[in-house]
């Protein structure tokens, strides 16, 4: 599994960022887009999927198939097709109610056995944790500490402003360390490898560490 961890683009895939998937992903795959909110919002849905498909497009990448996984389908076809996935995107939205919908739908063990790519944005980067840290900060409703999927064993914080690291993540970093990820970063897992693009910080007990 290669695992690739992100905060938000907002000008499309940087390019040191677009030549790493060049490497792992290639042109004729078949993409799954994971939904954030499964019943509500499907047009919204729709568009953020199209959206990430023309920055793969003007990255070089095309895919031959492409399916969003919500609330139109059954729980059984979600989980074939997500079982059929060379790549997974987890989206960006509220990141409990995704991973409610996520266990809802028996997708975890699936996406857990996984043996493709899977991209997390924003709160899906947060579920890929062991421990998923859900931060006021990070715009949640309330701050919730919860087990997630556990592709990865650290915790990370999207969207970090790095001029501005709040109280409550310096706080929470005592117990529970994390990667803050600035918008237009990543943080790219092999097997035997662990790549940083862009600004990553380690906040660790209460101090910021910017990762080379």
């Amino acid at each position: 599994m290669i695992k690739i961890l992100t905060s938000g683009f907002d000008n499309g895939f940087p390019d040191d960022f677009s030549r790493v998937l060049k490497l792992y992903i290639k042109s004729g795959m078949n993409l799954v887009f994971v939904a954030s909110e499964f019943e509500k919002i499907y047009e919204k849905t729709d568009w953020y999927c199209k959206h990430f498909l023309n920055m793969f497009s003007d990255c070089g990448i095309t895919f031959d198939d492409v399916k969003v996984i919500d609330g139109r389908l059954s729980k059984e076809k979600a989980q074939e097709i997500v079982k059929a996935a060379d790549v997974l995107w987890l989206a960006g939205g509220d990141t409990p109610t995704q991973f409610g919908y996520l266990k809802a739908y028996g997708l975890i063990p699936l996406i857990r056995e996984h043996k493709g790519v899977v991209i997390g944005m924003s709160a899906g980067a947060i579920n890929m944790a062991k421990t998923a840290v859900c931060t006021l900060t990070c715009e949640h409703d309330k701050q919730e500490i919860y087990e997630a999927l556990g592709l990865v064993d650290f915790s990370v914080e999207p969207h970090l402003d790095k001029d501005n690291v709040s109280e409550e993540l310096l706080e929470l970093s005592k117990e529970h360390s994390l990667y803050g990820i600035c918008d237009e970063g990543a943080i790219i897992c092999t097997d035997n490898d662990t790549l940083f693009e862009g600004d990553i910080f380690l906040i660790d007990n209460g101090h910021v560490t910017k990762v080379l």
